[in-house]
């Protein structure tokens, strides 16, 4: 297709889309015989994309980055819609002030008297009325990020119910015990978020996966997941550090909602069987090769494997690639101060 086409097809004007190749958006060959570019379908789905975006106010560097990995849309578009929602508030407190301040200023007599009536305004607005909507933003954000693997499939009238309720509990608790993991997924870098969920997928699938002769090896593989930690001091204080505000109440949080995780989907029940008597046959061995006491050592105390039904004792033997790993301790403490 030719740079006609691509405007015909997109409603964006040449100079736009010339800009757009500019800044490495999209790629399309140039035709050695006369120097135009030739634009392929790929090319003006991306044009569509870019345009849709734009119109949402969406940066071009946040664009590249979804163009790049879509699978970051997600956040880059929850991003928006938080900087959306505090900018409609701050237009209308400002409106609302304005309106104020003109109703009792018909006539401006002087200087003073503005800055009298300017003075008395509150033009920063009260973010405490936006609380529902980014607590529901943030809600849908750690549903999907918990329980990603098990989104496929028909979304049925019953599993469209039962994913309101486990919705509605994530958001019961996205203002107190959950608060500080939405807070550090938001924190993360999208690239680095999508990397440790890809990585929790693919985990969790092989985890569902597994046959009861393939429990053995799988706990072999946690033990030396754990051996690692025991000799990584990086690690450990990457665990301690988030163990209290993030890592606990998001374990415990989870195994609350497995309930409704095993009608909504089948593949949970499978995950949690397995995923339970792995564990079990874990603590076992630990105990019979008189590890626990190094364990213990390691985590200082920041651990209750036997609460959530093994839940912690899961993480920590996956800790290396998991999304608590992904920051430095330095970056841990930065994070931290925002709470």
């Amino acid at each position: 297709m030719t740079i006609r086409d691509a405007v015909r097809k997109t409603g964006l004007q040449k100079r736009t889309i010339y800009f757009y190749i500019s800044r490495q958006l999209l790629s399309p060959p140039v035709n050695p015989d006369n120097g135009y570019h030739i634009f392929s379908e790929e090319d003006i789905t991306r044009l569509n994309i870019i345009r849709c975006l734009r119109e949402c106010g969406v940066p071009l560097a946040d664009i590249r980055a979804i163009l790049t990995n879509p699978r970051t849309a997600p956040y880059y578009l929850h991003k928006r819609l938080n900087r959306l929602q505090t900018e409609l508030l701050s237009a209308e407190t400002v409106m609302e002030e304005l309106d104020r301040i003109t109703a009792d200023l018909p006539v401006c007599r002087s200087l003073s008297e503005i800055a009298d009536r300017l003075s008395s305004a509150r033009f920063q607005p009260d973010l405490s009325r936006c609380q529902p909507q980014f607590e529901s933003r943030d809600a849908r954000l750690i549903a999907r990020y918990l329980w990603q693997a098990y989104l496929d499939g028909p979304m049925t009238d019953y599993r469209q119910f039962l994913w309101q309720k486990i919705m509605q509990d994530t958001a019961a608790h996205i203002h107190t015990d959950l608060k500080a993991m939405a807070r550090y997924l938001q924190f993360l870098p999208p690239e680095q978020l999508d990397e440790a969920s890809v990585t929790q997928f693919i985990r969790a699938r092989e985890i569902i996966a597994l046959e009861p002769c393939g429990y053995s090896r799988f706990v072999e593989e946690m033990e030396q997941s754990l051996e690692r930690f025991c000799s990584d001091p990086v690690q450990q204080e990457q665990w301690k550090l988030l163990y209290c505000p993030v890592i606990r109440p998001s374990t415990t949080f989870a195994y609350s909602a497995s309930h409704w995780m095993t009608e909504f989907h089948p593949d949970y029940q499978r995950y949690y069987n397995n995923i339970h008597a792995c564990c079990m046959m874990l603590k076992e061995k630990l105990k019979e090769e008189c590890l626990l006491d190094r364990i213990a050592d390691a985590f200082a105390g920041a651990y209750d494997f036997e609460s959530s039904s093994y839940g912690e004792l899961e993480i920590a033997a996956s800790f290396q690639h998991s999304v608590y790993s992904m920051l430095t301790p330095e970056q841990i403490r930065e994070f931290l101060k925002t709470l």
